[in-house]
C-alpha cells in the first residue's frame, strides 16, 4: 500500500499503542473506541450546525482518525481485515445497491432509487443464513430516536405506514390523550409507557414529513437554552432574582426574550 495520509494516521496509532508508546492509547479496546466514534460524530454533527469552517474540519479530523483507530484495533485481532478490505466492502455495497447507476435497471425519482435501494437490501438479508426478519439490520446501540425512526421506515418499506399526516396527527392527539388518562396511576408505570408511546408517535410524525428527528430536537434545545440565558439577563438587569420571583413573572420575562432579537 502507498503511504498516503490514511497509511500515516495507521503507522502513527501503531506506534501510538507500541512498547514506548502512550500508556493511555495501548489501554484502549475496540470497544472504548467505537464508542469515542459516535462522540466525535456528534461533535462534527454540533460543528456543522454551528456552521464554523474551522471546527468541522477539526471534528472531521477527529472522526477520521478514531475511524482509523477502530480500524487498526480491528486487524490486530484479525491481520486478514486490511485496509483494502473495508474499503472494497463499502465499495461493493454500495455499488450493489445501485442497479440503476451501475446495472441496467432506471430511477428518475428519488423514490425510485430509494426503492432499488431496499429491494438490494431486502435479497441481501434474505440471503443470509437463519430467518431474517425487517428489523435484523437495526443496531441495538442506536439513540433511542434513531431507533425509532430505523423501526419505523422497516415497517414503512412493508407496506405498514399511514397514507397521509392527518393520521400520524390524530395518533398524536391520542397518545396524548392517553397520557392525561394515566396520570391517575400510582405505580407510575402505564404512565411512562404512555409517555413512550408519545415519544414514538413524535418520532413517526417528524419521519413521515421528512425532518430529521434528532435535528428538531437539538434546534428545539438551543432555542430554549438561548431564550432562557436571554430572560435570565432581562431579569438581572431590572436588579431581580429569578428565585424570589413567581412563575408568571417569569413567564412575562420569557416572552420578552421570545421578541428579543
Amino acid at each position: 500500500m502507498n503511504h498516503g495520509p490514511l497509511q500515516k494516521l495507521f503507522d502513527m496509532i501503531d506506534t501510538l499503542r507500541g512498547e514506548n508508546g502512550c500508556p493511555w492509547d495501548r489501554a484502549q479496546t475496540t470497544e472504548n473506541i467505537i464508542s469515542d466514534l459516535l462522540g466525535e460524530v456528534y461533535e462534527l454533527q454540533w460543528a456543522y450546525e454551528n456552521g464554523v469552517p474551522e471546527e468541522i474540519l477539526d471534528e472531521m479530523g477527529d472522526v477520521v482518525f478514531v475511524l482509523v483507530f477502530a480500524m487498526q484495533l480491528l486487524r490486530e485481532g484479525n491481520s486478514d481485515l486490511t485496509l483494502e478490505r473495508f474499503v472494497q466492502q463499502g465499495y461493493d455495497k454500495i455499488y450493489r445497491r445501485h442497479p440503476h447507476v451501475f446495472g441496467d435497471e432506471v430511477a428518475k425519482t428519488r423514490e425510485e432509487g430509494l426503492a432499488h435501494w431496499d429491494r438490494m437490501k431486502a435479497e441481501e438479508r434474505a440471503a443470509r443464513p437463519g430467518s431474517a426478519d425487517v428489523f435484523d439490520d437495526i443496531p441495538g446501540s442506536l439513540s433511542p430516536v434513531r431507533m425509532a425512526e430505523k423501526i419505523q421506515k422497516a415497517a414503512a418499506r412493508t407496506g405498514f405506514d399511514w397514507e397521509d399526516p392527518s393520521g400520524v396527527i390524530a395518533k398524536l392527539r391520542e397518545e396524548i390523550e392517553e397520557v392525561q388518562a394515566s396520570l391517575t396511576d400510582r405505580t407510575g408505570k402505564r404512565l411512562v409507557e404512555e409517555v413512550g408511546d408519545l415519544y414514538f408517535s413524535i418520532v413517526n410524525l417528524s419521519r413521515f414529513l421528512k425532518i430529521d428527528g434528532e435535528r428538531a430536537l437539538a434546534g428545539a434545545n438551543a432555542k430554549f437554552v438561548k431564550r432562557y440565558r436571554k430572560m435570565a439577563e432581562l431579569i438581572r438587569n431590572d436588579s431581580k432574582k429569578m428565585n424570589e420571583m413567581t412563575l408568571e413573572e417569569m413567564d412575562a420575562y420569557w416572552e420578552r426574550a421570545k421578541r428579543a432579537r
